[in-house]
């Protein structure tokens, strides 16, 4: 995935939320992470199918919680950003060493190194209200299972 560079500002700003959201994951802000959000709008944590579908403020914060808890290393590094036309995709590194069992994955102490696209979707106020996240996840539970 490219990188866009533009000099179109409102391309530009569109990232913002996104962003700055992603690094309030990185400083294991889920508040702040939160303020960027709807907590109304949704999520879909794709690799997890009906279980993973739910609102920003419940079962997204409820699962951001949950992996900075088993994670307490947890870093993410941004690769990509661009602006497609209404959605911002975001190609992100993730990864961390498991402290406490997460999602029905025994805790081993292992850690896990890995891609993940998140989709953004905005609304008027600039607020993200749409979220979907893929990722390998057999890899994730292959890693931490090793």
């Amino acid at each position: 995935m490219e990188t866009l560079i533009t000099n179109d500002i409102s391309q530009m700003a569109k990232k913002g939320p996104c962003i700055d959201f992603l690094f309030a994951y990185t400083d294991h802000d889920i508040e702040k992470m939160l303020s960027f959000c709807d907590p109304n709008g949704s999520v879909y944590f794709k690799p997890l199918g009906e279980d993973g579908k739910g609102t920003i403020g419940e079962l997204g914060k409820g699962l951001w919680s949950s992996l900075l808890d088993a994670f307490p290393d947890i870093a993410t590094t941004v690769h990509a950003s661009v602006a497609d036309g209404a959605a911002i995709r975001c190609q992100v590194l993730i990864k961390g060493t498991q402290a406490k069992d997460f999602a029905g994955i025994e805790c081993k102490g292992n850690g896990f190194n890995s891609d993940h696209i998140f989709v953004f979707r905005l609304n008027e106020d600039n607020r993200i209200n749409k979220i979907e996240i893929e990722w390998d996840h057999a890899d994730f539970a292959r890693q931490l299972q090793a």
